[in-house]
């Protein structure tokens, strides 16, 4: 009977499901908000937003395979959104084919709101529409209850970027600022996936 509780506290001592590079990223599911979806409509060889409204419905990272995918995971903190924005300016530059809904490559952003207090989830919540609003290609998640940290094994409080090839395999995963020599590293890794 002494085994059953040894066992049971070496279990709950084991870590979390993680990301780790060179094998498949665990699954999450995002019931809580989820993903956000605008009415949008091909115009100009890209999608664009048709009205204002915006629902959500429940979000699994599994959506999307087949395609190279880039999971931007920030914290519902003031601050973090910056930590790596050189990264995002970089695929924005690098002009990955994500405009259109079957495009090879997608952004995903994950915001987790259960890091926020009561203002900072607002707020965030907010600026994610607006982001959809002005991108609407890009692809856009509220994780209310902290599903894809937890999943993942993600830090709180901070940024991460998870670089997927179209099986879901990590490419590219860290938590924190990127350096400039990583972020060319991502990208590239990105571009040499999309390449017939």
């Amino acid at each position: 009977m002494k085994a059953v509780p040894a066992l049971l506290a070496l279990c709950l001592a084991l870590p979390a499901p993680g990301v780790e590079v060179g094998r498949r990223l665990p699954e999450a599911r995002v019931a809580a908000r989820g993903l956000l979806v605008p009415r949008t409509r091909v115009e100009g060889g890209r999608m664009v937003l048709d009205g204002k409204e915006i629902a959500y419905r429940p979000w699994s990272s599994a959506e999307g395979s087949g395609r190279v995918r880039t999971f931007y995971h920030l914290a519902a903190r003031m601050g973090v959104d910056d930590i790596n924005k050189a990264y995002i300016d970089a695929l924005i530059a690098a002009k990955l084919p994500e405009l259109l809904p079957d495009g090879a490559y997608k952004t995903v952003t994950i915001l987790d709101l259960s890091q926020a207090n009561f203002v900072t989830r607002g707020i965030g919540a907010g600026r994610l529409e607006k982001s959809q609003r002005e991108t609407p290609y890009a692809l856009f998640v509220a994780d209310a209850s902290g599903a894809a940290r937890a999943a993942w094994g993600l830090k709180p409080g901070e940024s991460a970027v998870i670089v997927l090839d179209r099986d879901d395999t990590v490419l590219f995963f860290k938590e924190g600022r990127l350096t400039a020599d990583e972020i060319a590293r991502a990208v590239g890794l990105i571009q040499a996936r999309l390449r017939p």
